[in-house]
């Protein structure tokens, strides 16, 4: 699975990709606290923006155990 980790900061862009949805978030987190403004999109296109993270994780974790 790829997860997409698109981060924005005045003129500077990153776009990463990431495995799993718990380095995903940990990237993320890191980004939005140096001011980055952050989203990840999960491998079934879904948009999850910072106050979203906590339920990309909660997702992930219950798809894993099936």
């Amino acid at each position: 699975m790829t997860f997409i980790v698109e981060s924005i900061k005045d003129k500077h862009r990153t776009t990463d990709f990431r495995s799993s949805a718990d380095v995903a978030v940990t990237l993320a987190r890191k980004l939005a606290t140096d001011g980055f403004a952050v989203s990840i999109t999960a491998p079934n296109g879904d948009v999850y923006s910072a106050d979203r993270f906590d339920l990309l994780l909660t997702r992930e974790s219950l798809n894993s155990q099936g």
